[in-house]
């Protein structure tokens, strides 16, 4: 029979290991490759042949004719009346995609800060900047795209469910300033929340791009009727107009 000793043990081990180590140390490194296309994605979506991100909507725009009333605000309109009222009719070809058509006439009369200064603070005589006589907005009309990027739906209860709808618009019309009738380019943005599946709450943002006349390009202090829109300069304007309204779809044909 053979005895090792503890320490004989221990000596033994240290020196296994040593050899151990070493072997790693002077063992060649292998490289594996996979093929790309056998990769794991960040995420993975099921194939379908036709993919369908919504189900038994609630809400279908598919051939529905959509009316609706509006009230507006010009929210860059430093002179006139930044009020209006008109409505909007529109035809939802499929559940994406449809046309728009949007007009609004423009409540008449001078804003808050044009009105004080009919006369000019600290004028000596006093003078009036009389822009009532200039060319005031009066009415727009747009035709539009309107593509609807988002349905889903908000919770406020167990019990109730708003069905919600986000589009964007794009198109062009006219736009009435004084005598004159100007082309206008339109870009916007809107919202729609569904009390039931044909009524529903609107607003929409719009940013509005034309050439008109400049009313203050010219004096007015001395004029006592409206002038023509060919009086004044012409400039570039880029403005917003923020509407909302109800409105209604029909049932589908």
């Amino acid at each position: 029979m053979c005895l090792i000793s503890m320490p004989q043990l221990f000596r033994t081990g240290f020196f296994v290991s040593l050899v151990a180590l070493g072997s790693v140390r002077f063992a060649h490194a292998e490289t594996i490759q996979f093929p790309t296309e056998e990769l794991a994605t960040e995420s993975v979506l099921p194939v379908f042949d036709q993919p369908t991100s919504v189900k038994n909507r609630v809400v279908s725009l598919a051939k529905r004719i959509e009316v609706g009333v509006l009230m507006g605000y010009a929210l860059t309109e430093p002179f006139y009346n930044p009020l209006q009222v008109g409505g909007t009719l529109s035809y939802h070809i499929n559940e994406d995609h449809g046309i728009n058509l949007f007009g609004t006439t423009f409540l008449q009369g001078l804003s808050n800060e044009a009105k004080q200064l009919n006369p000019i603070p600290n004028s000596q005589p006093p003078i009036n900047a009389n822009l009532q006589y200039g060319p005031a907005p009066k009415y727009l009309f747009l035709a539009s795209w309107q593509y609807s990027a988002f349905y889903g739906k908000l919770s406020f209860t167990k019990d109730y469910v708003m069905n919600l709808h986000l589009y964007g618009l794009l198109g062009a019309g006219m736009y009435g300033l004084g005598d004159a009738a100007k082309p206008v380019v339109s870009a916007g943005l809107g919202q729609k929340f569904h009390f039931t599946p044909s009524l529903s709450f609107r607003f929409d943002l719009r940013v509005l791009g034309y050439q008109g006349p400049d009313p203050i390009s010219i004096r007015l202090d001395n004029k006592n009727s409206v002038q023509p829109s060919s009086a004044f300069d012409q400039k570039v304007y880029i403005e917003g107009l923020l509407n909302f309204g109800v409105s209604y779809m029909l049932p589908s044909f």
